[in-house]
């Protein structure tokens, strides 16, 4: 046997570690306010979880304060724990980031690479158009993958972040406000005429589509809600 030292680089080495249990119950309860299982302004109560899940109240406390910092729930001492509801000016403010962040981020990616965008957005009209011809109800998850992907062409990590930050909140409303296959085909038309009009070039004409796309949900929650939110001109 050869008596010489063995040399390996343990830094190249990447350690995965598990995920906390805490964190796998934020992803959950964080899933199910977002696809409206649990609805806005719900009492989320820590004893039924660690009960029904059979694990301890100390990692569902954790998930509860990790989405309290995320600002989909509120803690009140003495009360419980309530899913967050928006209220008009949060509502407004919310959006008015989104339109800020996504047309930012679509501008950034034109400058990087113009044809591989409208390709990678090519490939989410198609899975748009498949969920609704086979599955509408998967929809959600492909308007949300659409949005996404502009998010991430702009390459601009401090961008991305924030707007992570914020859309979950911004998709539980949305969820919860368009659940008809016309109102998923209205979102997917949207998309089609926003790709076509960067493939066109006409770039001015495709963010002006954007943020009229955008504001589709304080229109639909002035709606449903009348006297709420001063509903948006039409085009």
């Amino acid at each position: 046997m050869s008596s010489e030292k063995l040399i390996i680089d343990w830094s190249s080495k990447k350690i995965i570690r598990p995920q906390s249990l805490g964190n796998i119950l934020a992803d959950h309860i964080r899933d199910l306010i977002v696809n409206c299982q649990i609805e806005p302004g719900s009492l989320i109560s820590e004893n039924d979880i660690a009960a029904q899940l059979n694990v301890s109240r100390t990692p569902v406390r954790a998930a509860l304060q990790k989405l309290e910092m995320e600002r989909l729930v509120q803690i009140i001492p003495q009360r419980g724990t309530f899913v967050f509801e928006f209220n008009e000016q949060e509502m407004r403010e919310t959006c008015e980031m989104r339109q800020i962040l996504e047309a930012g981020a679509l501008q950034l990616a034109l400058r990087h690479d113009r044809q591989a965008l409208i390709t990678l957005l090519r490939i989410h009209l198609q899975h748009g158009r498949e969920a609704l011809q086979n599955a509408p109800e998967t929809y959600r998850e492909m308007d949300a993958a659409f949005h996404m992907a502009m998010i991430e062409s702009s390459r601009n990590k401090e961008l991305i972040n924030s707007y992570k930050t914020s859309i979950n909140r911004i998709r539980t409303f949305l969820n919860h406000l368009t659940k008809t296959p016309e109102e998923f085909q209205s979102s997917q038309d949207d998309h089609e005429a926003i790709v076509e009009l960067l493939d066109q070039q006409q770039d001015e004409q495709a963010m002006e589509k954007l943020e009229w796309h955008l504001g589709g949900l304080q229109r639909r929650y002035q709606e449903k809600n009348p006297g709420r939110i001063p509903a948006i001109p039409s085009e």
